[in-house]
């Protein structure tokens, strides 16, 4: 029998467990991987040909994975008797098990009975269940076999077993991770052989060397902690020797992929660089760090390199450098290109590119080349591409240089050229004849989104669709399922919403084993932007939503591109950048987004109409929204240029030379039929004239139908018969009562305003309408010619106003018509009217009617109380104040407010209030001057309830503004009704100090301001000078406009 393991003593000193610490040998890689035979039929592992020390770690990782042993300890100190335990560790249900190593090449009965006798002889501080005799070689002596079973019986409840050559190689058959570490992979994939259908997937040997770096840390698992440790001890007396061996710990921890730990050394390697005159050396590390980190957006890690580079080039930590002498002149080229690179990626908003001309130029060909290819395609990201055209030769150059060391640097330097000037033809010609397949694939889909961006969809849907092809072949999945959106987008927004087959096929490509990307991934830097958004970090949002643009531009991916534009747009407009604001949103073709931002430059005009002539159609629509929003503030001097660019891009979509959206907004020809629409009390004779005939087909259509021009063309007839008179208002109006009587659009206040200034030209018409059962052509005769409202159809208002409500438990709905027919019953005897108020007022009490309903019946009583009886006056009165104190509960508001959650499947959002229609209902009825006052309180007690701004409340203190004359300096600190209110008091009084009307005149809600110029048109020419020079120069037309009236 021969014991190759270390002698040991046999005499117990110290029962005590100690824990195996983490850099304990045993835990260390295999010292020596023995390889068997390459047998397909292999019976078993060379476990009998281990080192002692590898053959214990075997034990213990198998005392891990087969017994499930965690807590592993020594009992006794290494060199010590282990009282016949080299291990304990313990089991699932807190029971103790052993293991005992026995490296022997032939193992017998008294072997075995020595094994057991050195665990039952001694006095342990524990009861083991298991005693395991770990040996490495076969032990196939049925002798042996039989005394194992005498002693299991002798020794219950302790289990006696015994791990040999056999059973080891059994237990390791599927367990390829542990067979890899002792003893290599080609022995795992013949070995390791499944006996099931299920096939068992080998791990690579870096899967198993991560693994092991989890367990163990980085530098055990690449044995590099010794280096360390030796490093440490020589690092004063010969830190040559120490630099060597630091650079040796930061490459086998970088070969087995771990660079974040190799980093944590650069310091170290940087001060020894520095001790032992070879800081030149230490700069290529320090730029291959620099460039994966930026590779990466990390920001944080080329922060670092920077500092180290500053330190090997003894500059001052803090302040300029410009102005220093570095220790040597490559130094400081790595320092000022690291500088250079950290500068562009803390940078929130676009600026110009100043590149490091000179650094570049002694930095080493690879490193100048990616300072370039970086600068480069920063200015594409910033759409700075003038900046490029004008280092095209420096660019061009550098893609020459690095032609062959560095193919994928010189294909991104031309593809930046490309972008640039437009010339694509020689690029992919070389993509398709004789370039590499994944760079292939990167070049046309570049080439694709050149082509949308030149609104020549079809040529990119089809270069996508050949980059698409050659990513799967290049098994660069990813990639192809993000030119699979772009693919979509195409399709939707010039084809028109079909079945979307794109993401189908872009999830399953994403499921798909890939390659890395071919050149970048944006979604980091989008998570790290949505988590910087939702901390309120905007800086860093900003910065990480530049990187996802440019990374969306650089891999053509025109998803992420266009998204990182409209949030970016969406920022800001937070933080106040409004330029920047209105650039982005409007690039990305956010049409909602391009109206906020035109919304928050206030009364400041921004001039967008370069994009207003875009051929993209997305961008050209948001452009015109953007424009729209903006309508009141367009120069007079600008115009007429402003409308012939709107007229001219209906036109283009007409005649097909601008492509627009068929179906998917925004579209180009809506837009500018709005932008029009807002500009239509504005426009020339010329102009006026040119819009209605291009409108004449559209006021008739078919029964049922409608065109989407029609909100837009109300406005436009509106504007253009209040702005014109003769043949022009006459065609206005002819085209705004062709589109009323057809229900074209809901008519807003100023377009049946319009109907009734010119109510001799209409009236026929509208009575026409009215008899053939128009109910707002009738309602609109009846509030402004209730003499021409004929007895029938009063009657039939009326019958329909003494009806009582429908709803109830078993259900209930909104909207009464009750307003309109109010109007037409308002000219029928009081009686007939007081018994429709009783009847609305017991409507708008009963239980199950939202306030939206309550409101409406309250405001057609409001309708009805001309020349009412005293008595029903006071009553009425009373129910109203009443009413506004304290409304009756109301189950369908509760239901509705059920119903609100914004985590619901339905959400209803209904914040109506009907308090303040019942104080309006008060105000009409108030006669004395006490009721006028409850009225005032009763209306200021509601200021800021309700959904409407205090609209309602302030049409009530009209009511009673002759006891309002204390009450101007309140109102001015409310809405802007309320503030509309108290600039109309102030104009009217002429006693009020001046101060009211600058501030009045100077209010941030134009609407005020128009108010204030209406009264002021009406008040005495004496009253409000200084006001009226500030708003006849207002930056809003329709503020001016106004005071310059004749």
């Amino acid at each position: 029998m021969t014991e190759s393991e270390p002698s040991r003593e046999d005499s117990p000193t110290s029962a005590e467990l100690r824990a195996i610490p983490i850099d304990d040998p045993i835990r260390q890689r295999a010292s020596n991987i023995i390889e068997p035979p390459v047998d397909a039929q292999l019976e078993s592992l060379p476990t009998n040909l281990m080192d002692w020390e590898d053959f214990e770690r075997l034990l213990l990782d198998l005392g891990r994975h087969e017994l499930g042993l965690r807590s592993l300890s020594y009992f006794g100190r290494r060199g010590q008797a282990q009282k016949g335990l080299d291990v304990v560790g313990a089991n699932a249900h807190g029971k103790t098990e052993g293991i005992q190593s026995k490296r022997y090449q032939e193992f017998t009965v008294a072997d075995l009975d020595s094994a057991v006798e050195k665990y039952t002889r001694s006095t342990v501080p524990f009861t083991l269940v298991r005693l395991v005799v770990g040996v490495s070689a076969k032990v196939d002596d049925r002798v042996v076999v039989e005394r194992k079973a005498v002693l299991n019986e002798q020794l219950h409840p302790v289990d006696i077993d015994i791990w040999d050559q056999s059973r080891i190689s059994e237990m390791l058959r599927d367990k390829p991770e542990i067979v890899i570490k002792y003893f290599g992979p080609r022995a795992a994939e013949r070995f390791c052989v499944p006996h099931v259908l299920v096939p068992l997937e080998i791990p690579s040997p870096d899967a198993v060397a991560t693994a092991d770096a989890v367990l163990l840390g980085p530098l055990i698992s690449t044995d590099a902690q010794r280096l360390v440790d030796r490093a440490n001890d020589v690092a004063n007396d010969d830190p040559d020797a120490a630099l060597a061996l630091y650079r040796e710990v930061q490459s086998r921890l970088a070969v087995s992929g771990f660079p974040g730990h190799a980093a944590e050394f650069d310091d170290t390697v940087v001060a020894l660089s520095i001790r032992t005159g070879q800081a030149d050396t230490a700069i290529r590390p320090l730029m291959d760090a620099l460039w994966t980190a930026e590779g990466k957006g990390d920001s944080l890690g080329v922060d670092r390199v920077v500092r180290r580079l500053r330190d090997l080039a003894d500059l001052p930590e803090f302040g300029p450098t410009h102005n220093k002498v570095p220790r040597t002149p490559t130094l400081g080229a790595a320092f000022e290109i690291a500088d250079f690179v950290s500068d562009q990626m803390h940078t929130p908003i676009p600026a110009r590119i100043e590149m490091p001309v000179g650094a570049t130029t002694l930095a080493a060909r690879g490193d100048r080349a990616r300072a370039i290819v970086f600068a480069a395609e920063r200015a594409l990201g910033n759409d700075d591409l003038p900046w490029i055209v004008e280092h095209r030769e420096q660019i061009e150059s550098t893609a020459a240089e690095v032609d062959v060391s560095d193919i994928e640097l010189a294909i991104r330097l031309r593809l930046v050229i490309a972008d640039a000037t437009g010339v694509w033809a020689d690029l992919v010609h070389i993509a398709r004849t004789r370039m590499r397949r994944d760079l292939k694939a990167l070049t046309l889909a570049r080439f694709a989104r050149h082509s949308l961006l030149q609104a020549a969809p079809a040529d990119a849907d089809s270069q996508w669709r050949e980059a698409i092809g050659e990513a799967c072949l290049a098994q660069r999945h990813a990639d192809a399922a993000d030119w699979l959106y772009s693919q979509r987008f195409v399709a939707n927004r010039y084809r028109g919403i079909a079945a979307d087959t794109w993401h189908p096929l872009a999830q399953a490509l994403s499921d798909l084993p890939s390659r890395p990307r071919i050149v970048t991934n944006a979604t980091e830097a989008r998570e790290r932007a949505f988590a910087a958004i939702h901390y309120d970090e905007p800086r860093v949002a900003a910065i990480n939503l530049r990187r996802q643009l440019l990374d969306g531009i650089r891999s053509a991916s025109f998803h992420d591109e266009r998204e990182a534009r409209r949030l970016l747009g969406q920022l800001y407009r937070t933080t106040d950048d409004l330029p920047l604001a209105a650039y982005y949103t409007i690039g990305a073709g956010d049409p909602k987004e391009a109206g906020a931002v035109a919304a928050a430059f206030g009364d400041v005009y921004h001039d967008v109409t370069e994009w207003i002539t875009s051929p993209l159609s997305w961008v050209a629509a948001s452009a015109l929204q953007f424009a729209t929003e903006q309508a009141d503030l367009i120069p007079d001097e600008d115009l007429d240029a402003i409308v012939e660019l709107a007229l001219n891009a209906i036109n283009e979509v007409a005649t097909g030379a601008r492509l627009d959206s068929p179906i998917l907004g925004p579209q180009i020809y809506l837009s500018a039929y709005g932008l029009l629409a807002a500009l239509a009390d504005r426009l020339s004779e010329f102009h006026a004239r040119t819009l209605l005939e291009m409108l004449a087909d559209a006021v008739v259509v078919e029964e049922h139908h409608y065109r989407r021009t029609d909100e837009s063309h109300v406005e436009i007839a509106a504007g253009i018969a209040r702005a014109h008179d003769g043949n022009l208002r006459a065609t206005a109006l002819e085209q705004l009562v062709g589109l009323y009587a057809r229900d074209a659009h809901p008519f807003r206040a100023s377009a049946r305003d319009t109907l009734l200034r010119n109510l001799d030209q209409v009236r026929d018409r509208l009575q026409e309408m009215a008899g053939n059962g128009h109910h707002e052509a009738g309602a609109l005769l009846g509030y402004s010619d209730p003499e021409h409202i004929s007895p029938e159809a009063a009657q039939t208002a009326a019958e329909r106003l003494s009806q009582p409500t429908r709803n109830g438990p078993n259900g209930f709905g909104t909207g009464t018509g009750a307003v309109n027919d109010s109007l037409l019953a308002a000219v029928l005897p009081v009686e007939r009217r007081i018994a429709c108020i009783e009847m609305l007022l017991t409507n708008a009490a009963a239980p199950w009617e939202p306030s939206s309903n309550r409101d409406s019946y309250l405001l057609a009583a409001s309708n009805l109380v001309d020349d009412l009886h005293e008595v029903d006056r006071i009553r009425f009165f009373r129910s109203a104040i009443d009413f506004a104190a304290s409304p009756p509960p109301s189950q369908a508001d509760a239901f509705n407010a059920s119903m609100s959650s914004p985590l619901g499947m339905m959400r209803i959002s209904d914040n109506s209030d009907c308090r303040p229609a019942a104080t309006f209902l008060a105000g009409n009825l108030a006669n004395t001057v006490e009721e006028k006052r409850q009225v005032r309180d009763a209306a200021l007690r509601l200021i800021g309830f309700g959904s409407d701004d205090d609209y309602r409340v302030t049409k009530t203190l009209q009511l009673v503004q002759s006891e309002l004359g204390d009450s101007v300096g309140l109102l001015a600190r409310g809405s802007w009704t309320l503030r509309s209110l108290a600039a109309i008091l102030w104009a009217e009084a002429g006693g009020l100090p001046e101060e009211f009307g600058r501030v009045f005149s100077q209010d941030r809600d134009v609407r005020v301001r128009r108010a204030l110029a209406s009264a002021l048109v009406s008040a005495d020419e004496g009253n409000g000078a200084e006001a009226r020079d500030v708003l006849s120069h207002d930056p809003r037309w329709s503020v001016r406009s106004i005071l310059r009236t004749p």
